[in-house]
């Protein structure tokens, strides 16, 4: 019935007549305002007819009559204020029965329909008068005036009173607004029939009317009653209201001013304010904090063991609210009979929802930036508030009672990222606009002084401050501030639920894992109790069991949360472009574009740096070359490095790398890889451009395990084979690595080499394991590469022009291949013994459980460590099988010649002498398992002597086999060859040339053990004092002390330190011993002279 007039005149009353514009526009305005000054009669009849729709402004009516006017009177334009007065002006009692239930009874609910009553006449509009059109409007106009103008001064705390109000909204005041926008109490009905919080337009109007005339003290209470909309909901629920009326304040520039002066905007906002809070208070109490909260993460508090050993659940704050629809109870119970198209369903819908409710929180802050101003101050202030207060999600373990939630995280981040996509296309070049000295500025908003840095100590830092000249004269732009706050944000929000996601997946894994150990046990337990467990045990266990299941369909449906809000495909896009970003502009940083005035990374080329056609950066060195210039100290970029890189924060790179393997790990797995892959296609070469130069450039990242990481990434882009289908073949991957990159082809190789003996100290508690791990990520590389012609070229250009560094790196390589093979051929008997004890079953069965639940371990992890060490060792010993082929030179020098042959031969007899059999399971299925193939190992052991001995021109290799007084044997040597001819792995060609190998060391070793006849008893000053050999090549040491140089430079190639002082030593410190050389030669040429007479 509202807004329909059909008016029933009484007594001498009769309806005006239609056809003068007043009466038209008085039609007008008492439709809007429901009121007339003809009065309707009596009413309370009983009929709904018989009482007018409009409300009878009989005390105006008396006033005018008073004032010698004759009725019957219309509200026309000039009577309109004084209407809404003497509407406004009547107490709710004095109001009809039929009033005193409307909804508009009282002053603002009435103003409230009025004004959409008045946005329905305007649209309703359609005279070809245009007197009566512009009359109309102007009226119009004058109405909606009216209603904002008078809801201001009903509202307004300070002219509280001017109008009689029912009790209740006296009560309430200026939060009647509120209660509007929240559309509950006598406020639902009428929301209801303009379908939102308040009619269109009215909150614009509003803000602008009242913006010098009280809207802040109308506004703040609001504001701060605001969360209370969406505290208790999930984007499940029905979040739309709330949004929309989040958007509408933000959209309203007067009332975003209020908004962001609000003291609730940043609950601690100012210095000296005794109200400290930690993240997850600045969440709750924040007036968009809740708003954030609103996703589909899980956000359980935190469980302690309590006093009596019983786990409790920590408080998460006395204002966090359990949000409802559960989404974990709603979409993700009874996982184990839900079909996958189910799971896509419940995926589908939490991202639709998710994206609705990240949708409105952009559109919020994004006006709030349009503003300028102190809008736009309050958006970059509260997001640097947020990340400082958030500082503790940064850390390994996460304290929830004292940080933001994961939903509330990943929001901030994806919204500072849509903040910040229009400068994060490279092609515009915005990024030039960011700064890298902001992180060293006193005018940076960011916390950033417990922030690791990306190659600066923290002595570094504080000297590396910008001084007062330095400093800019003003504030950093926009787009540098929010580069680093959506940075900031991602490393505590999107970066860190991936690795809590990462972290779930384990535990998902042990908890099944238990489970299943539990199940497994129930027999055995019931067993091991004499008598068997009375009744109270038996429900203690089953108790225990049925909490275990609880906590895995809990962490299942935990998982299923991370999956659907972390690889939306939307969210994945937007984390990704910025990354892009991120790649880009610190290559711009550390190419020294900076300081070029901006100019294009390349246009000056550096010192050891000539810019190709393709406009990538070829390390090239007037006097060494791309492999000399990264080996010998030098950098692919610019050194030393510059105090605006060394001072970045860490997490830049870290956090980078961390979201592109989990991209690798999660999102390429999953059903919207085709999306993401389409997506990164068109980053690779920005990311793999980056990654190149910093593994090139030890200097500009000093965390070893970072430039690891770049590693592991780049391995997993390696496209796979075309011809073998149990791995996919990507082609976009393959063009990274087959010429597609100039970068790559160029640097990739030397890169890798370098950090492959970077790793061997990292400083690490677990160095000595990890680096294993790290080189096992090279060698696949590295593996793969060699195949590739110009990565081979590289890879030679690299051993030739810098031998010094591919020795070093060679002795490394045959130091890991022999720890790991030794490990796995002591490991194999033990393996042996305890499979021939299990298959003794009545034996097995008579030792004690003790006994055999200890055995049964061992064997377990002995199992891992051995599978574990055969898949490393075959990898170091393939490097060694093809690079010795082409690069053999550096495995013959004279300092290496020995050890490559003393490694061969001992593995040799292990896998071709007498005790080889003790390698061998009868199990044939548990050596799959174990990735252990006898013949497959001894055949890249094979294929390293047949590439040595086919370039060991001087006999050396030859030599160096037969001198091998532990391990080399003839008959060994023989057994080989005919373990190869059963085998039939090799040809026969590789056979014979075998063969003739043995041959040649055993007459070798006749030749040895005659020129040691020969030479007799050695004097102490011509023995190495170390080897005990006699010396060929005597060099003397800082210290006095004499050596054979092939010993001491062998020993300095993992020891840079001279072994009699432990003082740092280097191959450039030791002289020639001319004197002793000539002495030895002589005593040599008489002792062979004497036994030829």
């Amino acid at each position: 019935r509202v807004g329909v007039w059909s008016p029933v005149f009484r007594g001498s009353a009769s309806p005006s007549p239609m056809a003068s514009t007043d009466s038209a526009l008085a039609d007008v305005i008492q439709r809007v305002f429901r009121v007339t000054l003809v009065d309707p009669g009596p009413s309370g009849s009983g009929e709904r007819g018989s009482w007018s729709d409009l409300f009878y402004l009989e005390s105006l009516a008396m006033e005018l009559v008073t004032e010698g006017q004759e009725p019957p009177f219309v509200v026309t334009p000039v009577l309109l204020e004084r209407a809404l007065f003497a509407r406004l002006n009547t107490a709710s009692g004095d109001f009809p029965a039929e009033w005193q239930h409307d909804p508009e009874l009282a002053p603002f609910p009435w103003l409230l329909a009025s004004y959409n009553r008045c946005d329905v006449e305007t649209r309703k509009t359609r005279s070809r008068d245009m007197a009566f059109a512009t009359a109309t409007s102007e009226t119009l106009g004058n109405c909606f005036d009216m209603c904002v103008s008078y809801s201001g001064l009903v509202l307004n705390p300070a002219t509280q009173g001017m109008f009689p109000q029912p009790a209740q909204n006296e009560q309430r005041g200026a939060l009647q607004l509120f209660d509007a926008l929240a559309g509950t109490g006598s406020f639902a009905e009428l929301t209801n029939q303009w379908g939102g919080s308040l009619p269109n337009g009215f909150l614009n109007h509003f803000g602008d009317t009242l913006q010098n005339e009280g809207l802040s003290e109308i506004l703040t209470p609001v504001l701060a009653q605001l969360p209370l909309m969406i505290k208790r909901l999930s984007p499940l629920g029905d979040t739309h209201n709330p949004l929309n009326v989040l958007v509408s304040i933000a959209m309203s520039k007067p009332c975003a001013l209020v908004l962001a002066s609000h003291p609730n905007w940043k609950p601690n906002g100012a210095e000296n304010d005794a109200r400290k809070t930690d993240g997850r208070a600045f969440e709750q109490n924040s007036i968009v904090g809740p708003f954030f909260r609103c996703a589909a993460l899980p956000d359980d508090p935190p469980v302690v063991v309590g006093p009596n050993g019983i786990p409790m659940r920590m408080p998460l704050g006395q204002g966090n609210v359990e949000q409802a629809p559960d989404i974990r109870h709603a979409l993700f119970t009874g996982l184990d009979k839900k079909r996958q198209n189910d799971l896509d369903g419940a995926h589908a819908a939490i991202r639709t929802n998710c994206a609705l409710v990240r949708e409105g929180l952009f559109q919020t802050m994004y006006a709030l930036l349009r503003h300028g101003g102190e809008a736009r101050e309050a958006v970059v202030g509260w997001l640097a508030m947020w990340c400082d207060e958030n500082v503790g999600r940064s850390k390994m373990r996460i304290d929830a009672t004292k940080t933001a939630s994961h939903g509330g995280a990943v929001n901030v981040s994806s919204i500072a990222a849509r903040l910040a996509a229009p400068f994060c296309d490279p092609g515009s070049l915005k990024y030039r606009k960011i700064n890298p000295d902001y992180t060293r500025s006193k005018k940076c908003r960011l916390d950033v002084r417990e922030t690791t840095r990306i190659s600066a100590s923290d002595a570094q830092v504080v000297s590396g401050a910008l001084t007062e000249t330095e400093e800019p004269e003003t504030q950093f732009g926009f787009i540098c501030e929010c580069f680093f706050l959506t940075a900031r944000a991602m490393h505590l929000g999107y970066v860190k639920c991936a690795a809590e996601h990462t972290s779930l997946a384990r535990e998902l894994q042990d908890r099944q894992r238990q489970m299943g150990d539990t199940d497994a046990m129930r027999d055995t337990w019931a067993a091991s109790i004499p008598g068997g467990p009375n009744q109270f045990q038996m429900a203690q266990f089953e108790r225990r069991v049925g909490e275990m299941k609880q906590e895995l369909e809990k962490a299942h449906g935990n998982y299923q949360m991370f999956d659907a809000t972390l690889l939306d495909p939307v969210l994945l896009g937007e984390t990704c472009r910025f990354y892009r970003l991120v790649a880009v502009w610190l290559r711009w940083v550390g190419e020294g574009s900076l300081t070029n005035g901006g100019a294009s990374p390349l246009a000056s080329p550096v010192k050891g740096h000539v810019e190709t056609g393709d406009g990538t950066v070829d390390a090239t060195t007037q006097v060494g070359g791309a492999a000399a210039a990264i080996v010998t100290g030098g950098s692919l970029l610019p050194t030393p490095v510059p105090k605006s890189w060394a001072s970045l924060p860490e997490h830049l790179v870290d956090d980078l790398c961390e979201f592109l393997l989990y991209v690798q790990r999660f999102a390429r797995r999953g059903p919207g890889r085709n999306a993401i892959d389409a997506e990164i296609s068109t980053c690779l070469d920005d990311f793999v451009n980056l990654f190149v130069l910093l593994l090139g450039s030890p200097e500009y990242v000093k965390n070893p395990y970072l430039r690891a990481k770049f590693v592991e990434i780049l391995r997993g882009w390696l496209p796979g084979d075309r011809d073998d289908r149990q791995y996919e073949y990507v082609p976009r991957f393959a063009a990274l690595f087959e010429g597609g990159n100039a970068t790559a082809t160029k640097n990739l190789i030397p890169s890798l080499l370098r950090l492959y003996v970077d790793i061997e100290f990292t400083g690490g508690a677990n160095q000595f394991y990890d680096k294993f791990n790290i080189r096992h990520q090279i060698g696949e590389m590295c593996e793969y590469l060699w195949r590739i012609e110009s990565h081979q070229n590289a890879w030679q250009t690299l051993a030739t022009r810098d031998e010094t560094f591919y020795v070093r790196f060679l002795n490394m390589l045959i130091n890991d291949a022999i720890w790991l093979l030794d490990e796995s051929m002591k490991k194999l008997p033990e393996l042996r013994e305890f499979a021939g004890l299990i298959n003794d079953t009545a034996g097995w069965m008579t030792r004690p459980e003790a006994d055999r639940t200890e055995r049964e371990g061992a064997n377990r992890q002995n199992e891992r460590a051995l599978r574990s060490d055969l898949t490393l060792a075959k990898v170091h010993v393939g490097m060694m099988g093809y690079t010795s082929a082409t690069i053999a030179g550096p495995f013959l020098r004279p300092e290496m010649v020995e050890r490559v042959a003393a490694m061969l031969n001992y593995f040799l007899l292990y896998l071709a002498g007498p005790e080889r059999k003790q390698l061998k399971f009868a199990d044939k299925e548990k050596m799959k398992e174990l990735a252990w193939d006898p013949g497959e190992m001894l055949g890249q052991i094979v294929d390293v002597y047949l590439n040595l001995f086919g370039n060991d021109a001087g006999g050396v290799f030859v030599a160096a086999i037969a001198a091998d007084g532990r391990s080399y044997r003839h008959e060994v040597l023989c057994e080989t060859v005919s373990i190869l001819k059963s085998l039939g792995t090799r040809t026969a060609g590789d056979i014979a040339k075998f063969e003739q190998l043995a041959e040649q060391c055993r007459v070798s070793k006749n030749a040895a053990e005659t020129e040691e006849a020969d030479l007799g008893e050695i004097p102490d000053d011509f023995l190495d004092p170390i080897m005990c050999t006699l010396m060929t090549d005597p060099v003397l040491l800082p210290s006095g002390d004499t050596m054979d140089r092939t010993n001491i430079t062998r020993h300095l190639l993992t020891d840079e330190t001279n072994p009699f002082t432990r003082q740092p030593l280097t191959v450039a410190d030791l002289v020639d011993n001319e004197t002793l050389k000539l002495e030895i030669e002589k005593w040599i040429a008489e002792r062979k002279r004497v036994a030829r007479e």
